[in-house]
């Protein structure tokens, strides 16, 4: 019995020595996906340790052995933005500690600069608070907003003139447009709904939003919709359901870039201007990834100035020609441009 006891509180004893397992763990700063990620632990207490299960947002990465210092990889599956990385600290099979970090990932390349040449000046309805710009069959189709305000139209793009005209109910700000299918959809900013026409802009129908709060701006690529909310998102839309089936999250090499705004389909690749920013970026839609920016601010300078001028938004793309529309909020002017590469 006094054995038995004597066993036991050495047991007891040799228990409460050890030490807890305390590991800081280092991330890199800004890390960009498909680059080499290093990440360093100190072991505080020189804790015995064999191997280390890292996993992503929940899902098992890979099984090392322990060691002061890791290399990976996180590629293109991995979206851009925020993740939930874990590093499980294994001896003998048996977890000995679990430790949590967000890990924010950023795009692998900079951004291009690119110029861009002006090609033709055209008239432009000074009193349109311009949120969505799309071409369908030579007719330019623009959504304006602010509430009371609000409308959707058919326009001349060479002389202005408007063919059609509705407008929205007083309680609704339109914000972006896109016509695919032969059906026009709009969005309104922050009543989580928006409408569908036909291309006669006779109201069809209603959708609601679900995961996104807000609605901004709106293109496709000829079989979805993707929608901006004001945020770093561009969510991809089922035509038929406007389900938001996944999203993208838009980022640099050093920046995430939020306020999301016009949207448009270019030959692959989602244009889009970014609110208060008289410039448009270059967005890879399956990674959110910027290719590149370009600047715009001379065209804010040829618009003529009155008290309710704002900012660049509207981009129209010209299949036959290859050649951007852009327009502004209150703009008089709307202008063709070749964006040279």
């Amino acid at each position: 019995m006094k054995k038995t006891l004597a066993i036991l509180l050495l047991f007891i004893v040799l228990t409460s020595c050890q030490k807890e397992v305390n590991i800081q763990i280092s991330l890199p700063e800004k890390p960009q996906q498909g680059k080499s990620i290093k990440v360093q632990f100190n072991n505080l207490n020189k804790s015995d340790i064999d191997q280390i299960y890292i996993a992503v947002d929940n899902k098992e990465l890979t099984k090392i052995p322990y060691q002061n210092q890791i290399d990976f990889k996180l590629d293109k599956s991995f979206k851009l933005g925020v993740h939930q990385i874990s590093f499980d600290f294994i001896k003998d099979g048996k977890s000995l500690k679990k430790i949590s970090k967000n890990l924010e990932l950023y795009a692998g390349i900079s951004p291009k600069i690119l110029s861009y040449k002006l090609l033709n000046t055209y008239p432009h309805d000074i009193n349109a608070f311009t949120q969505g710009l799309e071409f369908y069959k030579d007719t330019l189709y623009e959504g304006t907003g602010l509430n009371g305000e609000s409308s959707l139209r058919k326009t001349d793009y060479k002389t202005g003139k408007i063919y059609k005209k509705i407008d929205l109910d007083r309680k609704y700000f339109g914000e972006g447009i896109s016509i695919l299918n032969d059906k026009v959809y709009q969005l309104t900013w922050q009543s989580g709904i928006g409408f569908t026409y036909n291309t006669r802009l006779t109201k069809t129908g209603e959708f609601q939003y679900r995961n996104s709060k807000e609605g901004w701006g709106l293109c496709n690529d000829g079989k979805i919709l993707y929608k901006s909310d004001g945020t770093e998102k561009i969510w991809q839309l089922d035509p038929k359901t406007l389900d938001e089936k996944d999203f993208i999250n838009v980022y640099t090499n050093r920046h995430k870039i939020t306020r999301i705004n016009e949207l448009e389909w270019v030959g692959g690749k989602i244009y889009t201007n970014v609110w208060q920013k008289n410039a448009l970026a270059i967005i890879d839609p399956q990674t959110g990834a910027v290719e590149a920016i370009i600047n715009l601010s001379d065209l804010h300078n040829k618009v003529t100035k009155h008290p309710q001028l704002d900012v660049l938004n509207g981009i129209a793309y010209d299949k036959k020609t290859g050649h951007l529309f852009v327009t502004g909020k209150k703009w008089d002017k709307m202008f063709e441009i070749e964006i040279l590469h």
